[in-house]
């Protein structure tokens, strides 16, 4: 019987206990093993549920219970949850999460302490929330040498842009109605901004590549505020949907990194992804590409990730430490992407990008991002 215990018990800790709960049966099949929640951290009570006798607000309740082998972050934001996770990977507990905050700028101090205290430090539902994206980089593709990846890391925006296309409305009008249906927070702006792709594509990029990467590596960081419908119906006449998307490439020692409104060919898997739904382009030396796609938030879909690693944690099948190579980041305009101008609907290379935007007084293109699948 393995025990474990939940930091948080919002939306993502609940669907732990819903996903552990509703298939015990399944996981101790496949793994031999029960898995039992016996602690739960929550400064708030929940006299009605099922668990509500096994919460606690005090962290050494877990700290200090020599059953407990593996623990859930759930919590989100990056204080307390880092320290929280910091004091349990010392006292020899594995710690899953689903905080991409943390993992973006603590992952690489996390992992390396983890290795030196012989537990584990797994993030899968940090990136891809529902999606494996992780596992598969670190394992299945552990024979190549990844050379991209990239892909529609956020759904709110994913679905703000699909209702721009798809019914011609209003950056303004999409954002509210994600917002009535629980798509947006009530403050959008980590996602509309950029900002949460961004810190998804540092935590993808930086197993990919085999390097540490930060937020100030991506050298630009554009959300899709600016975007008309008038722009996303003209792309789509030309065969392109206009998707927000994280961007890695490395080649040889040096890498670059971008997020921002791009044109994306229908003719791509990332190209007809619509709504909520999230997608990941990963591109090995040897395999090719290979496409990941499914729902990218949500409780349960994020739980079930979260479960996933808390039965790698356990198992001890986990990769326990990175090599950290050295790479030099490139600025975004560095590569050699096509360029899109909605004002006067061409497609120009990046070295008449002054000439032409001064011609037409604008500001505005798109980077259209070639996917090989």
């Amino acid at each position: 019987m393995a025990k474990i215990a939940i930091l948080g018990f919002g939306v993502v800790g609940q669907g732990v206990y819903e996903v552990l709960n509703t298939n015990s049966r399944l996981i101790t099949a496949r793994t031999g093993e029960e898995f039992i929640i016996k602690r739960i951290l929550d400064k708030r009570v929940f006299p009605n549920h099922p668990l509500g006798d096994r919460v606690t607000a005090d962290l050494n309740d877990i700290l200090n219970d020599t059953e407990i082998s593996v623990v859930a972050e759930t919590m989100g934001g990056t204080s307390p949850a880092y320290e929280f996770s910091l004091a349990l990977i010392r006292a020899g507990k594995s710690v899953v999460t689903s905080n991409k905050a943390v993992v973006e700028k603590h992952g690489k101090e996390l992992c390396a302490e983890a290795a030196k205290h012989g537990v584990a430090y797994l993030y899968e539902a940090s990136a891809g929330g529902g999606i494996p994206v992780i596992h598969p980089i670190l394992h299945c593709l552990a024979g190549n040498d990844i050379q991209k990846v990239c892909g529609i890391l956020n759904g709110t925006t994913n679905y703000i842009l699909t209702k721009m296309r798809d019914e011609g409305l209003s950056f303004d009008t999409a954002l509210k109605q994600a917002q009535a249906l629980g798509y947006a927070e009530a403050d959008p702006t980590a996602d509309v901004s950029g900002a949460d792709a961004a810190r998804k594509i540092c935590i993808l990029a930086s197993l990919a590549f085999n390097t540490h990467i930060a937020l100030e590596n991506v050298s630009v960081m554009q959300g899709i505020e600016d975007v008309t419908e008038e722009d996303v119906i003209k792309a789509e006449k030309r065969g392109y949907a206009v998707k927000l998307i994280g961007f890695g490439e490395k080649t040889g020692d040096t890498a670059r990194l971008f997020v921002a409104p791009c044109l994306v060919s229908k003719k791509t898997v990332l190209g007809i992804t619509d709504d909520v739904i999230n997608a990941v382009s990963v591109y090995g030396d040897c395999v090719g590409g290979v496409t990941f796609r499914g729902r990218g938030a949500g409780g349960k879909a994020t739980a079930s990730a979260v479960v996933s690693d808390i039965l790698e944690a356990h198992s001890g099948k986990y990769v326990k430490e990175y090599k950290n190579e050295k790479v030099s980041f490139l600025n975004v305009n560095e590569g050699k992407d096509m360029l899109y101008i909605p004002e006067t609907d061409e497609f120009i290379q990046p070295d008449t990008l002054e000439n032409q935007l001064k011609a037409v007084g604008s500001k505005k293109y798109y980077r259209v991002v070639e996917i090989a699948e």
